[in-house]
């Protein structure tokens, strides 16, 4: 496997586990479970990286809500 396919992987992983863990905190939410600190310290860790470094996720995100023509 090659450098950039497992890049692409590690985007796809960035992307997916801050919007995980937001569905995660909802359904606790729902629920009446608890939920930890470190969840919250997770999530604003995970969707800054997500926003800042990304790159495949900036990608879509000026694809789906650039400036339509």
């Amino acid at each position: 496997m090659d450098f950039h396919r497992v890049k692409f992987y590690a985007n796809i992983l960035g992307i997916c586990l801050p919007v995980a863990l937001t569905y995660l905190v909802i359904a606790n939410l729902i629920t009446g479970l608890p939920i930890y600190p470190y969840t919250y310290v997770g999530l604003a860790f995970g969707y800054a990286l997500m926003i800042k470094r990304i790159i495949l996720f900036q990608e879509i995100w000026h694809k789906w809500f650039g400036k339509r023509k």
